[in-house]
Order: C-alpha cells, then structure tokens, then sequence
C-alpha cells in the first residue's frame, strides 16, 4: 500500500459493486428468486471520520488476530471520489489525528494510542502512565486498529485551537487553580 493511488484501496473496496452470493432475494416486480448485487453508497461524512480496521477474521471455528501492515494517509485523506452526492462548497479531506493500537491476540492484549497534540502539533505515544514523542514515520504499524481523522478547516469545539468553550459555566483551569502538564496534557495542581 505504497503505491498513493492504493492508500485509499482499504475505502475503495466498500464503494464497488459486489455480487450478493448465494443469498437471493425475491424481485417485487416479478416476483422471481433473483441474483443481486449490493454496492454502500456514500452520501455524506462527518466532521470526525472514525475508521474501525478489521483484525481479526473467522477461520472455522478459530478466530485469528490479523496483523498486515496498512499505511494510511496522515494529512489529506481525500474522501470526495466516494461521496455520491457532493456539494461545490463541501471539501471531503481528512487528517489523522489519533490512532488506537491493539498488541497481543485473540485471548489477551493491550491497547496503546498515538495521538496529534494540536497546541504543539507533535504525535505523542501513550502507554499506560507513559507518555513519549512518536515519530509520524512510525504511525503505521501491524497494531493499528482504529483511526481518528478530522475533517480539514473544521476545528471542533473541544481542540485547543478553538476559541468557542465548550463548557460554558464551568470555570477554567487557572480559575480553578490548575495548570496543564505540557508533554501530556494531564491536569497538575
């Protein structure tokens, strides 16, 4: 998945026209058992896109931890070839800004993240109570799970770099008397 062009194949595979197997449905029309065909259509997206990466699969009676490394796009996810009905004014580009890991197999594990700080604009790893600065080369791994994209030029109410409160009554950190540890956010007294 190196190839640009294939970095959005994990998406393109849910948009294709697919045949729906042995499962025949009965035609309102002719009222015939028919072979059919089933395609997900895109109609629109959110401001936070959350993709769920399928790691583990069925094998008889066993289930199986998958592992393939999937490089995924950090900045400029374009989604707009698989929105249906697009607007002039909607643009459909995505920035990573979290991923959860999962390490270990089907009987136990442990989840890790990575995750963008958007005052210092550094990933950071969090690992329990272990907080480190992560390379963005080293994003991808056999271990991601589930991916966090913000929409671009759309900054939610909750990011740092918004100038909306979230919560309008309640009173800030330094009017409660706590400052904000500066590598993991943690609240400190």
């Amino acid at each position: 998945l190196t190839n640009p062009r294939k970095k959005m194949l994990f998406i393109c595979l849910f948009t294709f026209e697919s045949h729906m197997g042995d499962d025949a449905w009965k035609c309102p029309h002719c009222k015939q058992m028919q072979q059919g065909m089933v395609k997900m259509s895109l109609w629109t997206l959110p401001d936070i896109l959350i993709l769920h990466l399928k790691r583990f699969r069925q094998v008889g009676k066993r289930r199986n931890k998958l592992s393939t490394l999937v490089r995924v796009p950090i900045s400029g996810l374009d989604m707009t070839p698989h929105v249906v009905k697009r607007s002039q004014n909607t643009d459909f580009l995505y920035d990573l800004y979290a991923v959860c890991n999962h390490h270990g197999g089907m009987h136990g594990g442990h989840y890790t993240a990575y995750c963008r700080n958007s005052v210092d604009g550094h990933w950071y790893s969090y690992d329990d109570s272990s907080v480190e600065i992560v390379p963005e080369e080293e994003l991808c791994t056999r271990g991601a799970y589930i991916l966090f994209y913000q929409r671009r030029n759309v900054i939610p109410p909750w990011s740092a770099n918004s100038s909306s409160p979230v919560f309008h009554n309640e009173p800030s950190m330094e009017e409660r008397g706590e400052s904000t540890h500066p590598v993991c956010s943690r609240r400190c007294k």
